[in-house]
């Protein structure tokens, strides 16, 4: 049995587990008992002073009350005058494990603070059965005994990683290709025209070992209307429950500049990765002063320079957001695996078509688009979608509409193309243009195109 120090102990069935296979393992009696103690650092750095003549903070000490050696087997009569009649056991030993190492351990080993404290404990309850590893060939079994118990529990040091991460960034800065790049399918759509994000997206990241959510924010710039309100709110919102915030500047523009105006409006708490994209515009030579600068004047846990578009560093990228993600002794996923984004097809279709209409109308119009499906019909042949794209102005609809209706079929033509390799199917897609003056100062209107309005 294993007396605890405190109640309030984090894993206590799993140490039980441990301790119980560690009798089962060495056929030591059952009636045996370790005092298992948590202590901080300072309080194990006093115990190694007193009885190692050792100043520092160790992650485990052990203190056997008998001399076995390894393999040995424990008589209990010979030990009877120190059982306890009380409870009949007999106290074979003390065992402390510092929380402060063991956090640091299970960060710096990248696997959970569960598995770290299991074989902390694993090992103290050797040390005291007799193992060692100041040798070479002791230090061999000792490992091997370790993980054959630990693994017979099913504590490896395999570790399952997932979070989220929300990407923040100035308008046209690249968020939408990276995470479309990242995530591997269309999540959100892209386009030259700024402020094309209007909402928070979801791109799902999954692999055998982790899955990353990460959040695509609209752009910060200039608000001037409602809408634009709302989608500042929306930025804030993704940054509250986020593991990492990954702060997107660009590469074709002054660096600390851009840094130091995002650098006002990200969550301080989270881990902060600093991205540079774009890389493949600019010459290394002009890049490589400005890099050397932001390492000493930014406050971030990483900077990387990557390309989105070219598919530049994004392993890098993958693999720093895991440093600062949670870690899950079991299949932690906050999504399907089959799953890529959160939102329905019916939701993506739309943002196809306006992604579409952001290609081909001018400038003073696609702020003002707005797309809803109104009716998404998959078990025809082919598939039916029927489309609203909703303007400001009268004048507006006659430009989206184009001489004899050419622009709004080519609008139609490219958005059911892509469509169709989204869904895997054809489609019959008709697009209704329709007027809805000032909708984007219209929180009624806002709430009806299916847009989050924050209280």
């Amino acid at each position: 049995m294993i007396e605890f120090n405190t109640e309030d102990i984090e894993f206590k069935e799993d140490l039980i587990r441990v301790h119980d296979e560690v009798v089962r393992v060495l056929s030591l009696p059952k009636n045996i008992k370790v005092n298992l103690n948590f202590v901080s650092a300072e309080e194990i750095r006093i115990i190694n002073r007193d009885t190692r003549k050792l100043d520092r903070a160790t992650d485990v000490l052990s203190y056997p009350y008998t001399n076995l050696r390894p393999g040995e087997k424990l008589c209990v009569d010979d030990y009877a005058f120190n059982i306890d009649p009380t409870d009949d056991t007999l106290t074979i030993g003390d065992i402390y494990i510092c929380v402060d190492r063991a956090k640091e351990q299970a960060f710096e080993y990248n696997h959970s603070l569960k598995r770290e404290v299991c074989f902390l404990f694993c090992h103290g309850m050797l040390h005291i059965a007799g193992y060692d590893h100041i040798k070479e060939e002791d230090a061999q079994l000792m490992e091997k005994m370790q993980e054959k118990i630990l693994t017979k529990l099913n504590i490896t040091r395999k570790c399952f990683q997932s979070g989220f991460v929300t990407i923040v960034g100035n308008t046209n800065a690249g968020k939408s290709t990276l995470i479309n790049a990242l995530v591997g399918e269309k999540v959100a759509i892209v386009s030259p025209k700024s402020q094309t994000t209007r909402e928070n997206i979801h791109g799902i990241y999954n692999a055998d070992d982790c899955q990353i959510v990460f959040v695509d924010t609209p752009g910060y710039h200039k608000r001037n209307n409602l809408i634009d309100d709302e989608m500042d709110k929306q930025i804030r919102v993704a940054q509250e429950d986020t593991e990492v915030v990954v702060m997107m500047i660009v590469a074709n523009k002054p660096l600390l500049e851009q840094y130091n105006e995002l650098a006002k409006k990200v969550n301080k708490r989270a881990k902060k990765i600093l991205v540079i994209n774009k890389i493949d515009e600019v010459s290394y030579e002009k890049l490589y002063p400005q890099l050397f600068l932001l390492g000493k004047e930014t406050t971030v846990n990483e900077i990387l320079p990557i390309s989105a578009m070219k598919n530049k560093n994004l392993d890098i990228l993958i693999s720093m957001i895991k440093k600062y993600l949670p870690c899950y002794d079991y299949e932690m996923r906050y999504y399907p695996i089959d799953e890529y984004t959160d939102k329905n097809l019916r939701h993506m279709v739309a943002e196809i078509i306006r992604e579409r209409a952001l290609l081909y109308l001018d400038d003073e119009i696609p702020h003002g688009i707005q797309v809803v499906v109104t009716d998404y019909k998959e078990n025809t042949k082919p598939i039916q979608i029927y489309a609203e794209l909703y303007c400001e102005k009268e004048s507006h609809k006659a430009i989206i509409l184009g001489k004899k209706g050419e622009m709004i079929k080519r609008i139609s033509t490219s958005a059911r193309l892509s469509a169709e390799k989204l869904v895997g199917s054809k489609i019959n897609l008709q697009i209704f243009v329709k007027v809805k003056q000032n909708w984007r100062n219209d929180s009624k209107a806002i709430s009806e195109f299916g847009l989050e309005i924050s209280e």
